[in-house]
């Protein structure tokens, strides 16, 4: 009898988010973001009212300083003598890599073994005395003053502006701040695993604070989608406008020619690009297909549900899972939630690990590169994931995608 209620329970929550999924709403559009209008009612751009103003570097400082401890209680003595450990992480790296494996197989595994490397360093890592020391916090807080500074020439609410075709590219400044910190970090700190550690987190400090803009955006970009112009309180006219600044946004710095062609056809260059990245989403999926054993429903232009080795999973049709693997990346798996984030927190701190190799810089770029492109554009696509499930009504969907985000600057909850 129990485990018939059991069974009925399960059944009622699986119910419930199935349903939440599919019953769509407006408002959660109009709670996260701003319509900014001027006096005569012509559209400026788009606020999201859950971007923080204010910042501190504390609450990056506290995420990985936990990181640390919980991973160091992993590393006993008994587990990486036994190779207990080094089993683990190879299986939470290299899981599903047999299958529409790409590149050579030899550099993938020294990638590997390189990371392995990278993370049993840390276990000797003395993280209290650290992240105590007086000179540590004076080098992270004097960082914070600069960067700080850059945030606010940025507005960082503002995530889309029309009327200025070149607003987010004037304003690439954060990366000042980190060149500033990185100096400055070199001339205080002698200690070598301090260094390391202060040099990690102020690189990483920049990068989050740079791809909350973005991450929000494929939110936005998800609403702009799957409601039409009038229940967000836009024209269509208007849609396009907040594509063309979405797709400005993300002009690298040095492409002045890019820039130029977002000037000379800015009521068309977001929506020309929105349904170029739809159509190579579509591409990515057919050419996979053949891995999956049931294709469901598309979520929205970049996610996809689908079976993969049994599991429900949702994939990501924009970015690979790896830069060794073609097939599109695991962006939320319903039978095993927390299969993502697990691989995102090891990954994220075999790159600090990875400052205590004693390789050359040439090998430490190179996996550098493969650790980043497990995570690195993936978590920053699933601002459109977080999007559904938010429009959706599924508080569990969105709780699961914040965890794997791993940015304590953003605050998503509405």
């Amino acid at each position: 009898m129990r485990t018939i209620s059991l069974l009925m329970a399960l059944l009622c929550l699986f119910t419930a988010s199935a349903q939440a999924d599919q019953t769509k709403s407006a408002s959660s559009f109009f709670k996260r973001f701003q319509v900014i209008r001027s006096a005569d009612g012509k559209l400026i751009g788009i606020r999201d009212r859950t971007l923080p103003v204010k910042f501190s570097v504390a609450p990056y400082v506290k995420m990985i300083r936990s990181q640390l401890v919980n991973e160091q209680s992993f590393m006993s003595s008994e587990n990486l003598a036994s190779g207990q450990y080094e089993n683990e992480i190879r299986d939470v790296i290299s899981e599903g890599a047999v299958q529409d494996f790409s590149g050579n197989q030899t550099q993938y595994d020294q990638n590997v073994q390189t990371i392995v490397d990278s993370l049993k360093k840390l276990a000797v890592v003395n993280v209290d005395g650290i992240f105590s020391n007086a000179t540590f916090q004076d080098v992270v807080n004097q960082f914070q003053g600069k960067i700080t500074d850059a945030i606010l020439l940025l507005d960082p609410t503002m995530i889309a502006n029309v009327n200025d075709s070149t607003f987010f590219y004037k304003k690439n400044v954060t990366y000042k701040a980190v060149t500033w910190g990185l100096d400055f970090a070199r001339k205080r700190l002698s200690s070598i695993p301090m260094l390391n550690t202060a040099s990690y987190v102020i690189v990483q400090v920049e990068r989050l604070i740079t791809e909350r803009r973005q991450f929000h955006q494929n939110m936005l970009l998800h609403y702009l989608e799957n409601f039409k112009e009038e229940e967000l309180g836009l024209t269509h006219d208007e849609v396009n406008l907040i594509w063309s600044s979405i797709y400005e946004s993300r002009i690298q710095w040095y492409a002045f020619w890019e820039s130029n062609a977002a000037k000379n056809n800015w009521t068309k260059y977001g929506v020309n690009n929105f349904y170029l990245n739809f159509r190579m989403g579509s591409t990515n999926l057919k050419n996979a297909q053949s891995i999956y054993s049931e294709v469901s429903d598309r979520m929205n232009f970049a996610f996809q549900k689908v079976t993969y080795n049994n599991e429900k999973v949702v994939v990501n049709l924009f970015n690979k899972e790896s830069m060794f693997q073609n097939r599109p990346a695991v962006a939320y798996n319903y039978d095993r939630p927390t299969q993502v984030v697990r691989k995102r927190i090891v990954l994220n701190l075999a790159q600090l690990g990875l400052s205590f190799v004693p390789v050359s810089a040439v090998i430490k770029d190179n996996v550098s590169l493969f650790i980043k492109s497990f995570y690195e554009q993936q978590k920053i696509t699933e601002g459109a994931l977080y999007g559904f499930f938010e429009s959706n009504g599924n508080s569990q969907g969105q709780t699961q995608v914040r965890a794997q985000y791993l940015n304590p600057f953003d605050g998503l909850v509405l």
